[in-house]
């Protein structure tokens, strides 16, 4: 019913906002574009779903000169593939990204401590909104790899997700358990699951921590191999993750022009305001281009 109403409405600037994180509604994009219906989607099922869907979209995009703008895919209002966009489009050569993208992980990993348990961080986490609603996806690295994926074919790479070399924290038996009950029930189920990893995950901590590391949830592209992969990792003083704060995304873009340091995007990225205020943006982003195209 809405398609068929934005079809028939002869408005020039019709604009879909999709704050859903359903698959369904990513399928309609193709066909919203090809009538000339812009889109903005926060979400990325579309941008990193199947490979022949995100070709379709793009060339419906083209081919009808509609907007689709996803800037708060990744980094919510942190301007990464605006910084990216005018690295490439300005003749640059993107050789690696490598960050961390995922502001539940960061979180995690800035907060736990011999007196903080690893399930106690995760279950903080989710008291500040910064994790999905199942945040089993953050923990399974799923989330950082939809956040990769669109990275990756922003740079031209024909990756999809299983590509992506992804450590997840978490053992098939809490990946794979459904909890019964709602939001709040299966929350407390998972966090009294996680109690499980509190030792092995204390364990990595204190390792990292004797060789004055730190750990991270890192992801790189190599686009040379078209390698992309993220993992638990621990990075010493001179990765630029070091010193990521509790509530920070960090993109680090090493290209022909950035060679002796990175060009580095970072700050806050976690929370359903910063997740607003990226929405709002793309938003005005979207009426900046309809203004030009009135020129």
């Amino acid at each position: 019913a809405l398609t068929a109403m934005l079809e028939a409405d002869v408005n020039p600037h019709r604009v879909v906002v999709d704050c859903t994180n359903d698959d369904g509604i990513a399928g309609f994009y193709e066909r919203w574009m090809s009538s000339g219906i812009n889109v903005i989607s926060p979400g990325r099922r579309a941008g990193a779903g199947p490979l022949s869907r995100y070709d379709a979209i793009r060339e419906a995009q083209r081919a009808n000169s509609a907007e689709w703008q996803y800037e708060s895919s990744v980094g919510a209002a942190l301007p990464i593939l605006t910084t990216l966009r005018d690295l490439l489009q300005t003749g640059d050569e993107v050789q690696r990204l490598r960050g961390c993208v995922s502001g539940t992980m960061a979180y995690v990993f800035r907060t736990m401590d011999e007196d903080t348990p690893f399930s106690e961080a995760v279950r903080q986490a989710m008291e500040k909104d910064f994790t999905e609603n199942d945040v089993r996806e953050d923990l399974s690295g799923y989330d950082a790899t939809r956040k990769i994926v669109v990275l990756a074919r922003e740079l031209g790479l024909n990756v999809s997700m299983e590509d992506v070399e992804v450590e997840s924290l978490l053992p098939d038996d809490i990946r794979n358990k459904e909890y019964e009950g709602d939001t709040e029930a299966m929350r407390a189920a998972v966090i009294e699951d996680l109690k499980a990893l509190d030792g092995p995950m204390l364990e990595r901590w204190r390792e990292a921590r004797r060789d004055d590391r730190e750990l991270r949830y890192k992801f790189v592209i190599d686009v040379a191999t078209g390698k992309c992969s993220c993992k638990l990792s621990a990075v010493d003083s001179k990765d630029t993750l070091y010193r990521l704060r509790n509530n920070e995304n960090l993109v680090a873009f090493e290209t022909t022009r950035y060679t002796t340091s990175p060009l580095i995007v970072k700050g806050a990225a976690a929370g359903p305001e910063l997740a607003a205020a990226g929405i709002f943006a793309d938003l005005l982003r979207l009426g900046r281009a309809f203004s030009t195209s009135q020129t």
